[in-house]
């Protein structure tokens, strides 16, 4: 490597780490959480009134098999200079493997209690990382650079407790083994019957051919299994610029090739049922006599299934979002060594700006799985100042 003039810096790097984990507790019931702190031990509290004793009752069920979930994490990587550093990064593989994982699964209430605390399985997360900086001109007091990185991720479920048979499903979520953590299980949604304007879901006939059916409870027991919901790659970019005292920069952050539930534009699609509460701006495009080749169902207040859950609202998640204007102006050092000052820098800064995504005021960077209107996205903030350095 002595003759690589090109080269200036090339260094490979791996790491491994093991790490345990006894927090069954999500942190939103404190109750839960107090419990959960002797999760193996059935727990009970003394009931009654004004003092007196009535009964004991059962207040947590504990597992006594129960082992602490244990994490492994590794990555190989390496990190590259090239042409005097004009060209800079890093290539990295990364991987975490979580065996014996907590969980509370549901059970039926006539055991006496609702969940379970149990060790669910073994999953692995793992993928690519790639960072990249270049240097793309500088000349004299002209200074331009540009940055952007990507993760590549893929997350598997490598083994369910052998109780749940290969494949768990908890309400609209599905585990399976050999397949991602982030799939719903849903009713299939197929459109609208363009003779009445009824929304239609896909269900079985008795000899399990598929049909099509405007009642949703019927179609409520044919729910299917989405794909990955997790998206292809992730990451952002940006650039910054320096000329004669000015600096400039914007960052920028995206997401490509996932789908999402969007929650938020289903509460908005009610079709008048959920009296009061605003409706979206496609029920315009609802069917009508006159507009019958439409996705959107006729309004009417009297059906109560027109918003409910379904693939329906299963949308892309793809999104571009502008994070960071900045602008900003450093006065001459001949200046304000004539202030007695080490440093004066004008400045303004833009946070939030902008989020492109598949519907307006859907925000996928909430969840991978579910996106909501009911929780705020990141607050837009607009600031300047000058700051002085004596």
């Amino acid at each position: 490597m002595e003759n690589a003039t090109w080269c200036d810096m090339l260094k490979l790097k791996a790491s491994y780490g093991e790490q345990g984990n006894d927090n069954l507790s999500d942190g939103t019931n404190a109750d839960l959480t107090n419990y959960s702190y002797y999760a193996y031990k059935d727990q009970y509290k003394v009931s009654g009134a004004d003092g007196k004793f009535s009964d004991v009752v059962m207040v947590y069920k504990g597992n006594p098999d129960l082992t602490w979930e244990t994490s492994k994490s590794w990555n190989v990587g390496l990190d590259f200079a090239l042409f005097n550093s004009k060209v800079a990064g890093s290539v990295e593989y990364f991987g975490r493997k979580s065996s014996d994982m907590l969980y509370y699964k549901p059970v039926a209430a006539t055991n006496g209690y609702t969940q379970l605390p149990m060790n669910i399985g073994s999953m692995i997360n793992s993928g690519i990382e790639i960072d990249l900086n270049v240097n793309v001109l500088s000349i004299g007091k002209f200074n331009w650079d540009i940055n952007a990185n990507a993760t590549f991720i893929n997350n598997e479920i490598k083994e369910l407790a052998s109780e749940l048979g290969g494949k768990w499903i908890d309400g609209t979520r599905v585990y399976e083994e050999g397949h991602s953590m982030y799939r719903l299980h849903l009713t299939e949604w197929a459109g609208v019957d363009e003779t009445n304007g009824n929304p239609l879901w896909w269900a079985e006939d008795e000899s399990g051919k598929r049909i099509k059916t405007d009642d949703y409870q019927t179609a409520e027991t044919f729910k299917v299994d989405t794909d990955d919901l997790l998206p292809k790659v992730y990451g952002g970019f940006g650039t910054s610029l320096e000329f004669f005292g000015f600096d400039a920069s914007l960052a920028f952050s995206y997401q490509l090739g996932g789908k999402i539930y969007d929650s938020g534009y289903a509460n908005l699609m009610h079709g008048g049922y959920d009296k009061g509460r605003g409706l979206h701006v496609d029920s315009r495009k609802a069917w009508t006599p006159e507009n019958t080749k439409t996705d959107v169902p006729k309004l009417d207040a009297g059906n109560a299934y027109a918003n409910f859950t379904s693939t329906r609202f299963v949308t892309k998640s793809d999104y571009l979002a502008l994070n960071n204007i900045t602008f900003g102006y450093t006065v001459p050092k001949d200046l304000t060594k004539k202030l007695y000052l080490e440093n004066v820098r004008v400045y303004f800064a833009a946070d939030n700006v902008a989020l492109w995504s598949k519907r307006e005021g859907l925000d996928p960077r909430q969840s991978f799985t579910s996106a909501t209107t009911a929780r705020y996205t990141s607050i837009r903030s607009v600031s300047g100042g000058i700051k002085i350095t004596f």
